[in-house]
């Protein structure tokens, strides 16, 4: 039994379905005054209207939630908010994080909006594939994955792969030296850094700065063709290795005290260098059977190189370039000295070593040569003057100063350019002698052309 009375315009609909509920009072339905009321003494006419008021509620609380304009936010038990929205692809996105408040879910859809309004929307998983991408080109422009990659695909003028030895250097130059850059993009290795970083490679050393800088600029001008960067930032002043010591081949004097002091077991080492322009490494490989004697003088078929590298061991390949590989005569005054070595030093087999090695190693290191080498130097006093490599441009000037042309100078010391090939040779002090076999005019030039030109006339006739 309804308990009180119950007057309100909604509750005439109910009357109308159920006999229980007093008819008259739903007069007007929609018109009756606030007098108006039903009373009933059933249980089920209570029941009814009850569910109906809080049906009637439950309508009126979700009208009073007002839907979002565009997208979706609904409050998580935690209190946050979460927020989404359907893409143009008709699929529904999450957002990928939560909110504190309501109008910053509100915030984040409308960003979201104006993408696609704009059509510049794309759909997460799209947008993590191109983070994705990104990333790994972001990786491979950092200097030390790329200047790795840059090494492997390096080749010299003529299309060919690295040298070991070369290879080796320049990963230890990367590895040491421009250590600073590995983790850096390219784009933040800018000119200010290089030249600070050169000023502190530079307290360490001016030759190996110099050899860095050049290194670096050489990636970074393949960075500049692949459209990393737009300049280089290495300064070309920086790539020069200026030490203020100039090195000189030896004087004829020098070279002489030299052979005396080195003693037996080099002084053919530095005949080969100094009169036949032999590299330290190609010397150092020579076989028996690379030596012969042609009309009195020692033939030295050059073909290959030894050359120690650090964490691999001793390589033997080819000379420094395909030009390298070639045919030297020595003078006839040295096969005596050389036959000598030979016969003394060096065992009955073709391939036996023209320099054999002591104790362990293949070939003979370089501080068993340095040793005798650094004693010879000091007794001509040139130790900080003239270097091993030095013996080769006395034998570039030798050879120039006995009448050879340019190409034959260059085929003499294995040159595939007349650059390096001029690199090698040096001015002899013999200005007043050459100054003296230049011509001059006679002493009476009026006459002297008269003369040549009647000559001439005598000639055509």
């Amino acid at each position: 039994m309804l308990s009180s009375l119950i007057y309100s315009q909604a509750a005439a609909p109910i009357a109308r379905q159920h006999d229980s509920v007093t008819p008259h009072c739903f007069r007007g339905l929609h018109g009756f005054r606030q007098s108006d009321y039903v009373r009933s003494d059933g249980n089920k006419s209570e029941r009814i209207i009850a569910r109906w008021l809080h049906g009637r509620g439950d309508q009126m609380a979700a009208k009073s939630k007002r839907p979002e304009p565009w997208g979706a936010i609904r409050k998580l038990p935690s209190g946050r908010y979460q927020a989404s929205y359907v893409g143009p692809d008709t699929v529904r996105y999450p957002a990928p994080k939560t909110f504190d408040s309501k109008d910053d879910a509100r915030g984040w859809l409308a960003e979201r909006r104006v993408e696609i309004q704009r059509g510049m929307w794309k759909s997460p998983a799209l947008r993590a594939a191109e983070a994705e991408a990104a990333a790994k080109i972001a990786a491979a422009e950092r200097f030390g994955a790329y200047a790795t990659t840059w090494i492997a695909q390096r080749t010299n003028s003529k299309g060919q792969p690295l040298r070991l030895k070369t290879r080796t250097e320049y990963e230890r130059q990367i590895e040491k030296g421009l250590s600073t850059f590995s983790n850096d993009r390219l784009t933040a290795i800018t000119p200010a850094r290089v030249r600070a970083w050169h000023a502190a490679r530079m307290e360490v050393g001016a030759t190996a700065a110099g050899a860095e800088a050049r290194l670096l600029r050489a990636i970074m001008n393949t960075a500049v063709l692949d459209g990393i960067l737009d300049r280089n930032p290495v300064p070309t002043a920086l790539t020069k290795s200026a030490t203020g010591v100039k090195h000189r081949p030896p004087t004829l004097d020098e070279l002489g005290i030299v052979l005396e002091t080195i003693g037996d077991e080099f002084r053919v080492a530095i005949l080969l260098a100094a009169y036949g322009g032999l590299r330290l490494g190609e010397w150092r490989a020579l076989r028996r059977r690379d030596l012969s004697v042609i009309d009195g003088r020692i033939v030295v078929n050059v073909e290959r190189a030894a050359q120690y590298i650090r964490g691999q061991g001793w390589h033997v390949g080819p000379p420094k370039s395909s030009d390298g590989v070639r045919t030297v005569t020595l003078p006839a005054a040295l096969t005596q000295d050389v036959e000598r070595h030979l016969a003394e030093r060096v065992g009955p087999f073709p391939d036996d070593l023209v320099f054999p090695h002591r104790g362990r190693g293949e070939f003979v290191s370089d501080k068993a040569f340095y040793g005798p080498w650094n004693r010879a130097r000091d007794a001509a006093g040139i130790r900080d003057q003239v270097r091993e490599h030095d013996l080769r441009a006395f034998a570039g000037t030798m050879h120039a100063v006995g009448g050879a042309t340019l190409r034959e100078t260059m085929a003499f010391l294995g040159h595939s350019t007349t650059v390096a090939a001029m690199a090698y040779q040096a001015t002899t002090g013999r200005d007043a002698d050459l100054a003296d076999r230049m011509p001059l005019p006679p002493s009476n030039p009026r006459s002297a052309l008269a003369q040549l030109r009647r000559s001439g006339s005598e000639a055509v006739q």
